[in-house]
């Protein structure tokens, strides 16, 4: 199975007018939907399993609720979908107020979003912070340039949120390696972290379970997915993803963010694919 295309790293920060602070709410964060973000699921040995939205891109947000309800779970993460099928990034209250009222008649929690790109436009970068606290968005997934952490730091601190760098395998020359990532953050807070991408990890030609092990609590969301090449994804178990290894890891940093299944093929009808996922990602975690 070969790779699918995808954009690099989602929707530059001008894609967006957004009024400067036009967002603005109450400050304390809370997950947009039906689930608590303190709650995991004893399915999958109490991690916050979800779906990163992107998997489901060929379905508009009401079908895309409707697939990640039966399939069980009740975490998610959204990803700007450009196409408008789905969720996009907006100051509109009432367009808010309608992303809000479907998620919780669904019982799914979006605990982050991305990947969004941030440059040093410490505005621009702002209208995304301004997003997240509207919709109660703790964390975001991002594709930084490297100037963009200062401005990425302050915000972080200012909005009590958290950054996820993203990693992109081998078309990635910025995030791409672990040695990049250590070295990118090194000498930031905690709250400046990573999205582990298992299978871009193992595109890049490493190992996730050494990334998580190295990274600690600095990871603050993952991509799970598998890979068994630079140009071929697969369903989990199927490629040269240690599962239980991951997991193993991600229990002993403590990881509490949304362990996102992210399925990149057969776009236009991945749900066995994805059940197969998940089975094989419930098998894994009931050897805990």
């Amino acid at each position: 199975m070969r790779l699918s295309r995808r954009g690099f790293v989602g929707l530059s920060a001008g894609a967006l007018a957004l009024g400067p602070r036009a967002l603005l709410g109450s400050t304390r964060l809370r997950p947009s939907g039906g689930a608590s973000a303190g709650q995991g699921d004893p399915a999958y040995a109490g991690f916050k399993m979800g779906m990163q939205f992107y998997s489901l891109r060929a379905f508009d947000l009401d079908a895309a609720l409707k697939h990640v309800k039966d399939l069980g779970l009740r975490y998610g993460q959204f990803y700007h979908d450009r196409n408008g099928r789905q969720m996009q990034l907006t100051d509109d209250p009432a367009r808010i107020a309608s992303y809000k009222e479907k998620l919780a008649a669904a019982g799914i929690a979006i605990l982050s979003f991305g990947v969004q790109r941030f440059t040093k436009d410490h505005a621009e970068n702002r209208k995304s912070f301004e997003f997240a606290k509207a919709m109660g968005f703790s964390t975001i997934v991002a594709g930084p340039t490297p100037d963009a952490l200062d401005s990425l730091n302050d915000l972080t601190k200012e909005y009590g949120m958290k950054i996820a760098i993203h990693n992109h395998g081998p078309e990635d020359k910025t995030w791409g390696k672990l040695e990049q990532i250590q070295k990118g953050i090194e000498n930031y807070p905690n709250a400046i972290g990573v999205c582990v991408d298992t299978g871009h990890t193992i595109r890049i030609g490493e190992d996730p379970v050494a990334w998580i092990k190295a990274l600690g609590t600095r990871v603050h969301d993952c991509h799970l997915k598998d890979a068994s090449g630079p140009a071929t994804f697969n369903v989990i178990g199927k490629g040269k993803l240690d599962t239980l290894g991951a997991l193993r890891a991600l229990k002993a940093a403590s990881f509490a963010g949304i362990l996102a299944l992210e399925y990149e093929l057969n776009e236009k009808d991945p749900i066995a694919d994805i059940k197969a996922c998940l089975e094989a990602t419930r098998e894994a975690c009931g050897k805990l």
